[in-house]
């Protein structure tokens, strides 16, 4: 960073507080995906950065942005911030999980505003980026799609998952191979570790038509054959003759199980189903135990936002939820919390925590 800084065409040398604030802020706030640099969202709150901001002018600020492009090797910088939970121009819910702070300050985003639903030009015009992590390859546009760097080590987890196995190898002695679900795939978090796993084919939901179009990037990018629903019934016929690995669904997961009923005969076993959303997953977990496989079981991988002090009494809450519902689908067998991994922390005090439950099998024959 250094190097960016002396080739910056005002005095640095002559101003301490520039020199401390480049230094001291932007050689550590900053997280680089191929050719973009991310900075966080108080990249530039320091005392310093005010200074600089009243001294410099934009084509200044142009030229800084411009040389640490150069010198990192990046095309594009931006200012990350959390995807907010409300959105600023309706006050609606957030649901598509779009991340509307995002601001960029070097390099062509494309359009800022596309659309509705977006057009294959919109997305053509779009910037994309693609990150490699576990060997995984996803692609995303940051300036529409969030893309959570956090989530890296549940990803890497489910890669080696004993449950993910188990579901594999008995897929593979029984000839009927095995599925897994994800209710929020967004660009594939998820998704891309099950099929990594072995598991032979993955369907997905989700309602934003910026992560579908992602999701499918990534499949071409790793080499996945998929197939897309996006409300034609000649895709569901598709589907039902379909050697695809990912079925792409760009709907509300609502609709999963009528999907399913329909593709069962089509598809090996549903062995895993991913409910990915925070602040809480709820909304998928009567989903979770309907497209199971009814005759084998299976695991929901649940993720929920809970508090540190009450980590252990709320996920006995969503075992006992989920035993409850296994009543209402048939014969009831024990619902089995095997783990909770606390991922990483959502905000002070409250913990983004994934649960691991067995449901057993709940119908005979």
């Amino acid at each position: 960073m250094d190097r960016a800084i002396a080739a910056w065409g005002i005095e640095v040398d002559t101003d301490q507080a520039l020199r401390t604030a480049l230094n001291g802020k932007l050689k550590v706030a900053y997280t680089q995906y191929g050719y973009m640099l991310l900075l966080s969202q108080n990249a530039f709150d320091s005392p310093d950065w005010h200074i600089i901001r009243r001294i410099c002018s934009q084509s200044d600020l142009d030229k800084l942005y411009e040389h640490i492009g150069r010198h990192l090797k990046v095309t594009h910088i931006a200012i990350n911030k959390p995807i907010p939970a409300i959105n600023t121009n309706d006050h609606e819910e957030n649901v598509l999980r779009a991340p509307s702070n995002f601001t960029p300050v070097y390099g062509d985003f494309g359009p800022s505003s596309c659309s509705s639903p977006p057009t294959q030009q919109d997305f053509d015009a779009a910037f994309w980026v693609t990150a490699k992590q576990n060997n995984v390859l996803q692609t995303w546009a940051p300036r529409w799609t969030m893309f959570s760097r956090g989530n890296i080590s549940e990803k890497a987890r489910l890669l080696t998952l004993p449950s993910v196995q188990e579901a594999v190898d008995k897929g593979v002695a029984d000839g009927r191979g095995c599925a897994a679900m994800d209710l929020y795939s967004g660009v594939g978090y998820f998704a891309f570790s099950y099929l990594k796993a072995g598991i032979d084919k993955v369907l997905c939901w989700d309602l934003n038509p910026w992560s579908i179009e992602g999701l499918k990037k990534g499949a071409l990018t790793n080499k996945w054959p998929f197939v897309a629903y996006e409300g034609n019934d000649d895709d569901l016929d598709a589907m039902e003759e379909s050697q695809r690995r990912l079925y792409i669904f760009n709907e509300s997961n609502e609709l999963a199980p009528e999907r399913i009923e329909r593709l069962r005969d089509e598809l090996p076993p549903v062995r895993h189903v991913n409910c990915g959303l925070l602040p809480t997953s709820q909304a998928g977990w009567q989903i979770s135990v309907k497209v199971l496989d009814p005759h084998l079981g299976g695991w929901v991988h649940v993720h929920e936002n809970f508090a540190v002090e009450e980590i252990e009494q709320k996920s006995e809450e969503v075992r006992s939820a989920f035993q409850n519902m296994v009543k209402v689908e048939g014969e009831c067998g024990l619902v089995n919390l095997e783990y909770v991994h606390c991922l990483k922390s959502y905000a002070p005090g409250v913990m983004h925590c994934v649960l691991d439950i067995h449901i057993p099998p709940h119908k005979s024959g």
